[in-house]
């Protein structure tokens, strides 16, 4: 599928959504991913989060 373009430059106030909750977030206030789309704050800080919690869990059924 090929994406469209309007040849409209981006600035940093535009809404654009979270690929992974869906909430409306200005382009400024999320960060790019290597997939394509954007993700919001809170989601990063949520999938640190379970990143952090994985990784203990891990931990202590090796020891």
């Amino acid at each position: 599928m090929k994406r469209l373009t309007l040849g409209i430059r981006l600035y940093a106030t535009d809404l654009t959504a979270c690929i992974r909750c869906g909430g409306a977030i200005r382009l400024r206030d999320s960060w790019p991913l290597n997939g394509g789309g954007r993700i919001c704050p809170k989601c990063v800080s949520e999938a640190v989060e379970a990143h952090r919690l994985a990784e203990a869990a891990d931990r202590v059924t090796q020891s």
